[in-house]
């Protein structure tokens, strides 16, 4: 049992160390606003700051 402890403790920590792990890049792809539209998706983004980032709906017919 307290082999399969470390197992899982070592794994755990290789994979926070992993490069990009949990780390968004770029820029917002929608626009930041501290609202979004209804039709509009949301997340949040590092650039944004304390606003959403909020997605445009994907166009259809394209």
């Amino acid at each position: 049992m307290r082999l399969l402890c470390v197992l899982f403790a070592v794994l755990l920590l290789f994979s926070m160390a992993a490069p990009g792990y949990g780390q968004q890049k770029g820029t917002c792809k929608g626009y930041c606003s501290p609202t979004c539209n209804k039709k509009d998706e949301w997340t949040f983004h590092h650039s944004c700051k304390k606003m959403y980032c909020c997605l445009l709906p994907p166009k259809k017919g394209k």
